[in-house]
């Protein structure tokens, strides 16, 4: 006898070993299970509990014997001892211990976990081992870590390893660093906003002179809003990377422009446009100063005191009633209102970067479902994209669930702020720079309005892209899963809210612009005698 010979032996002799041990090892349980349900049933046999265990034991130790049996009749095959042929090493059936936990099923109770954190993180990092393309590093984590890191900087989202490109870092912790700016920067920001609320109440409170409140007050609320996310955020990021980790691998394709590269553009661009509206801001701030005690000084047989302390005092002197007037308070509040007005926008730039991140995966399965236009497919094709389309359907509602807040508070702080600006648009104004400074602010706060907005608006727009291609489907690859789908696609609301008053779509910009432009013509109306009025003295 050969070599080959002797393998091919051992082979097939283990293999009918196995197919015999297994196939007991399954008639033995269908008995037991048939014995036990019988006595368990049975109204006349007494004490069924000792009858049950006493049977499951006698087949037990039936079915092992049985197996022990067998176990050393394999054993004892092979060769003779004059053979030719020895072998040098154990083959690995002969190797295997055949416990009962190889035959036993995998059951969803407590002695049989389906899956744990610290086992989905394992799987996890095998997944992003295993893949080589560079597709895996396009994911929602790795797009938005610089955008909040700087927003940590700026007391936005105390949470740990947001640099880390794999949520699996990230951590919330109220002893930490970015929590300490948080609640520091609230401290500070709070008494700006009782500064303001104890000026209001002292002059009376208007339409135009009610704005600074609002400010201030959004910005406390967002900054109370992000601080309730920070906790749930780690637990978001972990479910949405697993989610996404599906559309990293074939069949998907990353689209022309990866993720990273729309979302930071598009943060950058944010970013750039609101510096240079405070920058307008404050230079119309210091030349409206300037100008007003070049002015007024010679009326008024004084000397111009163009200087940084009188500039504080003149523009915050309501601060001051609480605060001492120094130097570092002056500071104080630069910086403050800087990071109000930072925040104030970071509101809408966090949602269009959200928006972006679920829409981007809703792109990637119209792109397949695209692909099978005019192609027969099998159904399980239809299966595996209605599976993962109701897995981003289930993680667009938990980031619902946890951004709804603020979604809120973004469209009612943009509601208020267009229809006050657009109220003075027939006001004149005193100097050139605060015309410039009035409708750049006007155009950027419609812009920035509308880009969130219609950000938000592609989540329902990618989810019912590929309903065109589903309609098409021939008779011959037409199946339950299609229809499923198109169902869903037509019927279900895939979209953002703000807390499920309303959804974030296309229908719902014109809606608003509507609203504006209602609610405009009635304040219009009720600000005339203002108009008229025309400029107050300057020096008065």
């Amino acid at each position: 006898m050969n070599q080959s010979q002797c393998i091919d032996r051992f082979s097939k002799k283990s293999n009918l070993f196995m197919r015999n041990v297994i196939d007991k090892k399954s008639t033995a349980q269908d008995l037991v299970v048939e014995d036990v349900n019988y006595i368990q049933g049975s109204p006349n046999v007494e004490n069924n509990d000792e009858g049950v265990q006493s049977l499951r034991h006698y087949k037990k130790s039936s079915v092992d014997e049985n197996i022990a049996d067998d176990a050393n009749n394999f054993d004892s095959f092979g060769l003779d001892e004059d053979s030719t042929f020895q072998r040098k090493t154990i083959t690995p059936i002969e190797n295997m211990n055949l416990n009962e936990s190889v035959f036993s099923i995998y059951k969803p109770n407590k002695n049989y976990p389906i899956e744990r954190e610290s086992q989905l993180q394992n799987k996890e990092e095998e997944v992003e081992a295993s893949n080589n393309n560079n597709s895996i590093d396009d994911t929602f984590q790795r797009a938005v870590s610089p955008i909040l890191f700087l927003g940590q900087c700026c007391a936005i989202l105390p949470v740990r390893g947001v640099r880390k490109p794999h949520p699996k870092n990230l951590k919330f912790s109220l002893k930490s660093v970015q929590m300490v700016i948080t609640v520091s920067f609230m401290c500070c920001s709070t008494i700006l906003t009782m500064t303001t609320l104890k000026h209001l109440l002292k002059i009376g409170i208007n339409a135009k002179n009610f704005v600074g409140m609002v400010f201030f007050g959004c910005v406390q609320i967002s900054c109370v809003l992000f601080a309730l996310l920070a906790p749930r955020w780690p637990r978001l990021m972990r479910y949405w990377y697993r989610i996404e980790t599906i559309f990293t691998q074939k069949p998907y394709e990353m689209p022309k422009r990866a993720l990273a590269w729309r979302v930071r553009v598009a943060a950058v661009v944010i970013i750039i446009l609101s510096v240079v509206e405070h920058g307008l801001y404050l230079a119309s701030a210091v030349t409206s100063f300037k100008r007003t005690q070049e002015m007024c000084a010679p009326l008024l047989n004084a000397t111009a005191d163009i200087s940084f302390s009188n500039y504080i005092l003149r523009n915050y002197d309501y601060v001051f009633q609480i605060l001492p007037h120094n130097m570092f308070v002056g500071f104080f509040i630069l910086v403050v209102n800087g990071l109000c007005t930072f925040i104030w926008n970071y509101m809408d730039m966090f949602i269009m970067m959200v928006s972006k991140g679920i829409a981007y995966r809703f792109e990637q399965i119209t792109a397949r479902i695209n692909k099978l236009d005019n192609k027969e497919v099998p159904e399980t094709v239809f299966i595996e994209i209605r599976e993962h389309y109701v897995k981003l359907c289930e993680l667009l509602e938990c980031v619902d669930e946890d951004l709804s807040g603020i979604i809120l508070l973004s469209c009612i702080n943009n509601l208020y702020f267009v229809c006050y600006q657009l109220l003075n648009v027939f006001n004149k104004l005193r100097w050139p720079i605060n015309y410039i400074y009035f409708w750049y602010s006007l155009l950027y706060l419609i812009g920035r309005t509308a880009f969130v907005f219609l950000s938000a608006a592609s989540i329902n727009d990618e989810s019912k892209g590929g309903l065109a291609v589903l309609r098409r489907v021939s008779s011959r690859t037409w199946c339950v899963e299609v229809e499923r789908l198109i169902f869903q696609m037509t019927t279900q609301t895939v979209a953002l809210s703000g807390k499920k008053f309303y959804f974030l779509t296309r229908r719902l910009l014109f809606g608003m612009a509507g609203t504006i432009v209602t609610y405009e013509l009635v304040l219009l109306q009720f600000d005339e005698p203002n108009r008229v009025k025309g400029l107050p003295n300057l020096c008065g």
